[in-house]
């Protein structure tokens, strides 16, 4: 079965879409990741501002991590992603992070968001 695509929308320094990533990984999930960075969107930014990582297939389906990552499997195998689990992966809720260590966030100048 071919990979399939998905487009996961995220932002610099979301921290919450890194461990989405390495979940769909431990997943063993067969798919091209395109990221969209909504920073720069202002219709992306409002849509996803607040939901961030969300995950969405060619057919329009979104997952976000609000809806819980139990679900995440059985929503990836609904969008015909086939799955390679690595032995005893568990989905589990998202660790307390550093922010001392989280990537610094775009700088605003004149109304616009830029990486530094």
């Amino acid at each position: 079965m071919a990979s399939v695509p998905l487009w996961l929308y995220t932002t610099a320094g979301c921290h919450l879409c890194a461990r989405l990533e390495a979940t769909l990984h431990a997943l063993g999930a067969d798919v091209t990741l395109t990221r969209v960075e909504i920073a720069f969107d202002t219709q992306l930014s409002e849509r996803y501002a607040t939901r961030i990582p969300v995950l969405a297939s060619a057919s329009g389906a979104e997952y976000s991590l609000a809806d819980g990552e139990e679900v995440l499997p059985e929503w990836l195998r609904a969008q015909g992603v086939e799955q390679r689990l690595e032995q005893g992966v568990e989905i589990t809720p998202p660790a307390e992070h550093d922010s001392a260590t989280e990537p610094q966030s775009p700088a605003l100048r004149n109304g616009r968001r830029f990486l530094r």
